[in-house]
């Protein structure tokens, strides 16, 4: 198994304004390895992105007080006309899109996030019933669930969910506005680990949920074993959402589901279909479609997320966006 890559040190100004974060499941994200970064004058908002290609690829919405995000949008435009940069955002939610727009960006709808709500959430009715089975199948199998915060997690079970990573070849290094990276070496000490086992104490699969404030969970890495039974991630979800019922959370972000209202819509225009066609021709390879397949059970689907760009710049920019969301 290889060894852990070393944790990069983390501006403490950016950790206390995902802390301050209220109702934004990407928050968490902006401390994303690699990402560079530009503060509003007062400090009090933060923007997070990344250069490819001659594009400013900024991950979510700032992050901070809302009433700073103007601040620290001027000051990333500033930076990047001065250095002669493209601008685009990636998973822009819809609070920012009309403020990006004022600089002359077109957002694009991309999907939706996928938000359970622990208050209001239950697997009562005919809707959920092939999430309960799924459950059920993991209770038949022996599945036990454990849950630790990440600094209370024994050190047995960090290594070996990190040697599933390993084993698995599951990369948490990749994507750019919904994965952290540095899987289960104690970085987020206040995150949520959702640990299940079989009958004889196997560990068989984990996830990992940041903190965003005091309300909010996301998930960051799920990972199993490769012949982990059936259910094992509707599993961890019920019992993430027990445990946050028990602590005041008042949401759970599970994913970003891309594109839902193109598998569900029926009388689609041309160019819907075009991108529900494309959609399922990528879908060996970004697992577009069965990702919001699977994410559709929850009856979860929240707020829109977009992009946003200039048209005149559409290929550099999307040949941005596609490198930095599915490579290293």
């Amino acid at each position: 198994m290889t060894a852990s890559a070393p944790v990069e040190p983390v501006d403490d100004r950016i950790v206390k304004l995902v802390s301050m974060s209220s109702d934004d499941p990407l928050a968490p994200f902006v401390l994303r390895p690699g990402k560079e970064y530009v503060f509003s004058p007062d400090g009090l908002a933060v923007i997070g992105y990344r250069l490819k290609f001659g594009t400013a690829v900024v991950g979510g919405d700032p992050v901070g007080d809302p009433d700073s995000w103007a601040a620290a949008m001027d000051e990333f435009v500033a930076l990047m006309k001065s250095k002669r940069k493209r601008i685009a955002v990636l998973a822009a939610g819809e609070r920012a899109r009309d403020m990006w727009a004022s600089y002359g960006l077109a957002a694009v709808p991309i999907g939706r996030d996928v938000v359970v709500r622990p208050a209001e959430f239950d697997l009562v009715g005919r809707k959920f019933r092939n999430v309960r089975q799924a459950i059920q199948r993991t209770r038949n199998a022996g599945v036990t669930v454990e849950t630790y915060l990440e600094m209370d997690t024994p050190d047995a079970v960090r290594r070996e969910l990190r040697k599933i990573v390993s084993d698995t070849g599951r990369d948490t290094e990749r994507g750019f506005s919904m994965i952290l990276g540095h899987a289960f070496d104690g970085s987020q000490p206040e995150s949520l680990m959702v640990v299940a086992s079989d009958a004889e104490g196997r560990i068989l699969g984990s996830h990992r949920y940041l903190r965003a404030g005091e309300a909010d969970l996301s998930l960051d890495i799920p990972v199993r074993v490769n012949d982990s039974p059936n259910g094992l991630d509707e599993r961890l979800i019920a019992e993430a959402v027990e445990w946050a019922r028990e602590h005041g959370v008042e949401r759970i972000s599970l994913a970003f589901a891309p594109f839902p209202d193109l598998y569900i819509k029926e009388d689609k225009n041309k160019t819907e279909r075009f991108l529900a066609a494309l959609a399922h021709t990528l879908d060996p390879l970004i697992k577009v479609e069965r990702l919001t397949r699977y994410l559709r059970k929850f009856h979860a689907f929240d707020k829109q997320r977009y992009v946003l760009l200039k048209w005149r710049q559409i290929i550099p920019v999307v040949m941005a966006l596609l490198t930095l969301e599915f490579s290293k």
